[in-house]
C-alpha cells in the first residue's frame, strides 16, 4: 500500500535523491558536489518554511516525491489571499510509475493548499507530466516569460 505523508527536516537525503534523480532524467548533467549543496538548501528551506514537500512511501520505501515553493503575491480580485504556491516537481521513480503515485502526491498537495488558503498552485510541466497535470484541473498559460540572470 501507497503511503503520502508531509516531509520533515529529517528526509532531506530522500528528497535530494528523488530531486537529482528527476534533474537527471530531465537531461541536467549534475556538477560534482551538487547533491551535498542541495541537500543543504533542502535542509534550509525546509526549516525555514521556503519549501513544503511531501513523499510518498511504498511497502515501506520512499518511491516518490512531490515540492513546493510558497510565495507571496500582490492580491488581487482573482487571488485574494496574496499566497501562491510553486509546483517544483512531483516525481516517481520508474518502476513505481502508472500506479497511481503522482495522483496521490497531488491530491496531497492540493488538499495542503486547500487547507492554508493558498490562491494557486503554477508549475512548469514537461511532456511527460503534463497529461497528469490536467487530469488534476492545470490549465496551460501562455503568459509566462523568463529572464534568465545566471
Amino acid at each position: 500500500m501507497t503511503r503520502v505523508r508531509l516531509a520533515v527536516q529529517s528526509d532531506a537525503g530522500a528528497l535530494t535523491e528523488l530531486r537529482c534523480a528527476f534533474l537527471e532524467e530531465m537531461g541536467q548533467r549534475l556538477p560534482d558536489g551538487f547533491s551535498d549543496h542541495l541537500r543543504d538548501w533542502i535542509e534550509t528551506a525546509l526549516q525555514a518554511g521556503r519549501l513544503h514537500a511531501w513523499l510518498a512511501e511504498h511497502e515501506g520505501r520512499v518511491v516518490g516525491s512531490a515540492a513546493v515553493n510558497p510565495y507571496p503575491h500582490m492580491p488581487s480580485a482573482n487571488y485574494p489571499t496574496g499566497q501562491g504556491w510553486y509546483l517544483l516537481n512531483v516525481y516517481v521513480k520508474p518502476a513505481q510509475r502508472q500506479g497511481g503515485i503522482g495522483t496521490a502526491l497531488l491530491a496531497a498537495v492540493g488538499s495542503a493548499a486547500r487547507e492554508q488558503g493558498v490562491d494557486a498552485l503554477t508549475l512548469h510541466a514537461n511532456a511527460r507530466a503534463r497529461a497528469l497535470y490536467e487530469r488534476h484541473g492545470f490549465k496551460s498559460s501562455n503568459d509566462a516569460m523568463k529572464l534568465g540572470l545566471a
